[in-house]
């Protein structure tokens, strides 16, 4: 299963300048919560709050995650296609 929102793209945990936006959309996307303060703590980064999360969390969430990077290795390798029979 790959979860495809509509409106602007999820961003890429393999590039540094995405990498702490997807980490805390995966927190808002996964984790349970009613405040901002379940989903990490004042003085915790997204990135730390994120690796908490992951040692807890469950097989298929985290299949979801690899999903959707997938996605992306998908249409990279689709535009370096492309590119090769110009």
């Amino acid at each position: 299963v790959v979860p495809v929102p509509s409106g602007p793209g999820l961003p890429r945990r393999d590039r540094e300048e995405t990498c702490t936006r997807f980490k805390r959309l995966m927190l808002i996307f996964l984790k349970p919560w009613r405040s901002a303060k379940d989903l990490k703590q004042p003085e915790e980064s997204w990135v730390d709050a994120y690796e908490t999360f992951l040692q807890d969390c469950p097989a298929d969430f985290v299949a979801k995650m690899n999903n959707m990077q997938v996605l992306h290795e998908c249409k990279d390798s689709r535009d370096d296609h492309f590119a090769t029979r110009r």
